[in-house]
């Protein structure tokens, strides 16, 4: 066989061959709390460590050109975004207060609607939960649609009380820490966290909404029958305290 006839034939096989996307696996390990750890890695070869998960690293969901020449500064709407997440998102949002357009910007911007997303630092799933987020938030695994939405909602509930609406510093703190919004007293200095606020903003204002922000209060009574409102039910300790949220104080 020539060379011509046999580089011919190298590339009709190559060519036949079908391209299957990289896949990044998923390990996962209970520690001795029975705190649930995730990793991209089996960790020093541990055996503690299980593949719970082989993830195309490419599965992704991406807004047809059509509707945008830019993912990170497209429109986000029940009509172009996975139907699977519409119903989750929105009860979500139903339960904690926030508005849906929002939580839909989150994600594109967090993981681009990919259920499996894992970042170097360890975030996790649609809403790129931390670890000690996700353990905050009732969150035992973070790669189900349901819990990841719903704690991620949830937190993203708290900050915006936290910052009494400030959407920009919620979304600071969501992506930086809360800490780090403290210690700046602003959206802190990172080009990250800037950029980061910057994009869901662009695509949450792009839906048309104009956000109205939902106060959470509790209610209760204290030992002596005096009504007790507040907005740190730890602070009130066996109290029967029942959560209310109003658009108005």
């Amino acid at each position: 066989m020539d060379r011509k006839t046999l580089i011919s034939l190298i590339v009709a096989v190559a060519l036949s061959i079908p391209l299957y996307p990289a896949f990044a696996d998923i390990y996962q390990f209970t520690d001795e709390q029975g705190v649930i750890h995730f990793s991209n890695v089996g960790v020093g070869g541990s055996k503690k460590y299980k593949k719970i998960r082989s993830a195309p690293v490419q599965e992704q969901y991406t807004i047809p050109s059509s509707q945008s020449a830019s993912p990170s500064t497209s429109t986000v709407t029940s009509r172009n975004m996975p139907s699977a997440y519409v119903d989750i998102i929105h009860n979500a949002c139903d339960r904690h207060g926030v508005d849906p357009a929002l939580v839909h910007a989150v994600v594109k911007v967090e993981s681009d609607f990919n259920p499996y997303a894992l970042s170097r630092k360890g975030a996790m799933g649609l809403m790129q939960l931390m670890p000690q987020t996700a353990v905050d938030m009732n969150v035992r695994n973070t790669f189900n649609p349901h819990e990841n939405i719903d704690g991620g909602v949830k937190y993203l509930r708290y900050l915006i009380d936290r910052y009494e609406g400030n959407l920009s510093l919620a979304l600071a703190a969501y992506n930086s820490g809360e800490t780090a919004v403290k210690k700046w007293g602003t959206i802190p200095p990172f080009r990250e966290t800037q950029n980061y606020v910057q994009r869901i903003l662009k695509i949450y204002n792009k839906s048309g909404n104009a956000f109205t922000p939902r106060y959470t209060i509790f209610i209760g009574h204290s030992e002596d029958g005096a009504i007790v409102l507040t907005d740190d039910p730890s602070k009130h300790q066996g109290k029967n305290l029942k959560r209310k949220s109003s658009r108005n104080l």
